[in-house]
């Protein structure tokens, strides 16, 4: 009986033992890499601005939404009018019949009796109609929807010297579009000339919110890149390379339009993200179980150089340049795992990692950054690939 006991509690001691071994080894940050994928499990990388979807899952469920949206608004619209138009007649009606039964006018011939006051309930009614319907509409414009922006930001300036570098980075990025198109002759000058359009188009649309502006440009984006599909006939490779010169010239020309736009809160997340990052100066790389030894000089220049990167990020107008600077920072981190470790680096190895070299960056502008690329990048380079992986960690 005895030995049964000690050999039962053996038993249990090694399950311990194990369990804590396994403790050990799992310790620091791990995330599942089915996590990172879209929760419609669809095989493409999700996104926590999408609410866990892909870029392709969360407009349909974005329109499926709105859609909604604008048949409830409706639906009240009419609501609203039919209240409205039976409170008026009920009005005339009484205003009528009090009118009738104080005066006695005269007889008038039968066919004018009622035709002075149906004219004039028919004129109210038609005035309470059209002020109903203006007011409807103009609860549900966009205009009421976003707040107005503030002219001239409370005085605010910009340098001149900042405009003026803005100007030439346009200048030559419009220059490098014409002559890239110019291989295409004819098929060029039209995605040119539909580039300008919209260009111009989404200039003067002064009071969409961010969410709709997105989804006008990644309208465009699909709408090009069908065309150009039939045209190419099949070659992504094509298709790839111009949708690239695309989303450069237009994100480069609207920039300033819509890089933490006043109507949203990005700009209040970067100070918090900013804020909270300094607070935890006081955590090390021991703390986050990075497997980076900064004391070889190999990996010290890799860390250093994700962190470059990671703050370049900002200077960067198009969204596919902020995403390779991304994309860089990343393998820079994967490097310096590998030459610490002296094999390739997993998963687990490379969140920890990157979240230490947030910390040490202290990236400017992180929320909108990543906004930006969210809402205004080709969705496919979101979806799939290397920097889909990387973006999704971040």
């Amino acid at each position: 009986m005895r030995r049964q006991v000690e050999k039962e509690s053996d038993c249990r001691g090694l399950k311990g033992v194990h369990i804590m071994s396994q403790r050990t080894e799992r310790r620091g940050i791990h995330v599942d890499q089915s996590d990172l994928l879209c929760k419609k499990g669809c095989g493409y990388y999700g996104n926590a601005a999408w609410q866990g979807l892909c870029s392709k899952c969360w407009r349909e469920e974005y329109q499926r939404i709105r859609q909604k949206q604008i048949q409830d608004d409706w639906a009240l619209a009419e609501k609203l009018q039919r209240e409205e138009e039976a409170a008026a007649y009920a009005s005339s009606h009484g205003v009528q019949s009090q009118s009738h039964s104080q005066h006695t006018p005269p007889q008038p011939h039968p066919g004018h009796a009622a035709l002075g006051p149906f004219s004039k309930f028919e004129e109210k009614k038609t005035n309470e109609k059209t002020r109903k319907v203006t007011t409807v509409k103009k609860f549900f414009s966009p205009s009421s929807r976003v707040a107005a922006k503030k002219e001239n930001q409370d005085g605010k300036i910009p340098s001149p010297s900042i405009s003026r570098h803005s100007s030439i980075e346009t200048d030559q990025v419009s220059r490098d579009f014409v002559d890239f198109l110019k291989n295409f002759q004819k098929p060029g000058r039209e995605i040119h000339k539909q580039c300008r359009a919209f260009i111009e188009s989404t200039s003067s649309k002064k009071d969409l919110s961010a969410e709709e502006f997105s989804e006008c440009v990644q309208d465009f984006y699909q709408n090009m890149a069908d065309r150009l599909m039939s045209h190419f006939k099949g070659s992504s490779e094509c298709v790839e390379q111009v949708m690239d010169q695309v989303e450069k010239y237009i994100m480069t020309r609207l920039y300033k339009s819509v890089f933490c736009p006043e109507s949203t809160d990005d700009e209040k997340k970067d100070l918090l993200t900013q804020t909270r990052i300094r607070a935890l100066h006081w955590v090390t790389i021991q703390m986050l179980c990075v497997s980076m030894d900064e004391e070889i000089p190999e990996v010290s220049d890799n860390v250093v150089k994700a962190i470059t990167d990671i703050i370049e990020m900002d200077t960067k107008r198009v969204p596919r340049d902020k995403l390779a600077c991304i994309t860089r920072c990343s393998k820079h981190i994967f490097s310096a795992i590998k030459i610490t470790k002296n094999e390739p680096a997993s998963a687990d190895d490379f969140l920890p990692a990157l979240i230490y070299i947030v910390l040490k960056a202290n990236p400017p502008r992180l929320q909108s950054n990543i906004q930006y690329i969210t809402r205004f990048c080709n969705p496919s380079r979101l979806m799939t690939g290397e920097d889909g992986y990387y973006f999704t960690n971040l």
